[in-house]
C-alpha cells in the first residue's frame, strides 16, 4: 500500500459498537419515561374529571336549594356522567327526583344504594319519606326505624331524635294513635332533660297520643322552670282537665293570656273549668261560710235538672215508693231536704259530704237518661265523674 493510502486510512475513525446491556438499558429508561408520562397524563385527566363531576354537582346543589328541581335533575345527572359509580351523586339524584314528584324513579336509586349500605340512615329516611305520601304504612315503618338505628355521619343522636319525631308525626297525622303510642313513650324517653323545645314537642305530642298523665308530667316540669311559657301552661291546662283535675286546670287556665282563652278548642274547656270552680265546694282553702253556698247552690241546680228531665220523659217524681232512676234519685235529695240538715253546714259541715253526693246521683241519673247537660249541670256532673262518681 502507498504511503498516501495508509495515511488516509489512518484518518478515519472506526464505528461505535454499543454493547447489548446498554441497549437494553436505553429501552428501559425510555419505556419508564413513557410511563411517567402516561401516569402523568391520566392523572390531569381524571383530576379533570374529578373537577367537572364536582363542579357539576356543586351546580345542582345550589340549584336545589333554590328550588329549581329540573335544573338540579340535569345538573345531578350530569355530575354522575363524569363519576357514574359516586354513591353521594346517586342520593342526592333520587331526592331530587322524590322532590320532582319522581318518587319510583327515586326508589329505584335508593334500593341500590340500600343494598350496598343496608344501615345507611339517610337512605332509609329517604325511602320513609317517599312511602310515606303514599300511606305505605308496613314500608315506612321498615324504613324509619331503619333510619332511628341505622348509621349517621354527624350527631346520630340528634339525627335518631328527629327521625322518630317525624315518625310520630306520620302516625298521628293517620290516625294511627295506637302505633304512635310506643314511638312517642321513646321519643319521650330519648328526649335531654335540658332541652327545652323538645321537651314541648313531646309534650304536644303526648297530648295528641291522649297520654295526658306523661302530658302533664312534661308540662309541668317545664312551668316549674318558667312560669310564663304559655305554651307550657296550656299544654298543663289541656292535660289537667282530661285528667278531671279540675281546679289545676283552673290554675294553668287562669294564668294564660286572655288570647289562649278564646283560641279554637280552648273557649268550652276553659269555660267549664271555670264553671267547676264556681260550683265546686271542695275547693281547697275554703272556709265553711264559702262552702255552704256552694253546696246548697248545687242542690237547687240539680233538683232543677232532675225535674226537667222527668217531665221530659213524662215520669212524676213524687211516687212512693220510687221505682225509677230518676224517682229513686230524687227520693235521696228529698230526705236529705226534709232532714234539714243541709240549712245547718255551716255548724255541720262534713254533711256537705252526704249533700253532695246526693246532687252527683241527680245529675249521674238525669245524665243517664236525658243525655250529657249544659252548663252548670254539665259542671256539677264532671265534677261528681272527677270524685269517683258515675252514672249506673
Amino acid at each position: 500500500m502507498s504511503p498516501s493510502a495508509n495515511s488516509i486510512a489512518a484518518g478515519k475513525k472506526s464505528p461505535r459498537i454499543y454493547s447489548r446491556e446498554a441497549v437494553l438499558f436505553g429501552c428501559i429508561v425510555l419505556l419508564v419515561l413513557f410511563v411517567l408520562f402516561t401516569a402523568a397524563v391520566s392523572r390531569m385527566y381524571h383530576k379533570k374529571i374529578h373537577v367537572m363531576a364536582d363542579s357539576w354537582f356543586d351546580q345542582g346543589e345550589a340549584s336545589f336549594q333554590a328550588g329549581d328541581i329540573k335544573s338540579a335533575l340535569n345538573d345531578y345527572r350530569n355530575a354522575l356522567v363524569y363519576s357514574p359509580g359516586n354513591t353521594k351523586f346517586q342520593f342526592h339524584l333520587a331526592q331530587a327526583l322524590a322532590a320532582a314528584g319522581r318518587g319510583d324513579e327515586g326508589r329505584s336509586y335508593l334500593l341500590n344504594l340500600l343494598s350496598e349500605s343496608p344501615g345507611s340512615g339517610d337512605v332509609n329516611l329517604a325511602l320513609a319519606r317517599i312511602a310515606a305520601p303514599k300511606r305505605l304504612t308496613s314500608e315506612v315503618l321498615r324504613y324509619y326505624h331503619g333510619a332511628i338505628y341505622g348509621e349517621w355521619e354527624n350527631d346520630p343522636i340528634a339525627m335518631r331524635w328527629q327521625v322518630r319525631r317525624e315518625l310520630a308525626e306520620y302516625l298521628l297525622d293517620g290516625g294511627l294513635q295506637q302505633q304512635a303510642v310506643p314511638e312517642i313513650i321513646a321519643l319521650a324517653n330519648s328526649t335531654p332533660a335540658d332541652n327545652v323545645e323538645q321537651r314541648r314537642a313531646v309534650g304536644n305530642f303526648l297530648v295528641r297520643a291522649k297520654l295526658w298523665t306523661r302530658a302533664l308530667e312534661v308540662f309541668r316540669s317545664l312551668v316549674s322552670a318558667n312560669d310564663s311559657d304559655d305554651d307550657a301552661l296550656l299544654g298543663a291546662a289541656i292535660s289537667a282537665f282530661n285528667l278531671e283535675q279540675y281546679n289545676l286546670a283552673w290554675d294553668y287556665f287562669d294564668r294564660l293570656p286572655e288570647k289562649d282563652h278564646t283560641s279554637p278548642g280552648m273557649t268550652e274547656m276553659y269555660r267549664t273549668a271555670q264553671q267547676i270552680k264556681e260550683v265546686n265546694p271542695f275547693v281547697s282553702g275554703l272556709s265553711r261560710e264559702a262552702k255552704t253556698p256552694k253546696a246548697t247552690s248545687a242542690l237547687s241546680i240539680a233538683t232543677a235538672r232532675i225535674q226537667e228531665c222527668a217531665n221530659q220523659e213524662g215520669q212524676s217524681l213524687a211516687v212512693t215508693p220510687p221505682q225509677t232512676p230518676l224517682q229513686k234519685a230524687f227520693a235521696g235529695s228529698e230526705k236529705t231536704e226534709v232532714g234539714g240538715s243541709w240549712q245547718n253546714m255551716a255548724k255541720h259541715p262534713e254533711s256537705i259530704d252526704g249533700l253532695m253526693a246526693h246532687v252527683f246521683e241527680m245529675e249521674n241519673a238525669a245524665a243517664n237518661v236525658c243525655g250529657e247537660p249544659e252548663g252548670a249541670d254539665r259542671a256539677l256532673w264532671l265534677l261528681g265523674r272527677s270524685r269517683g262518681v258515675t252514672a249506673q
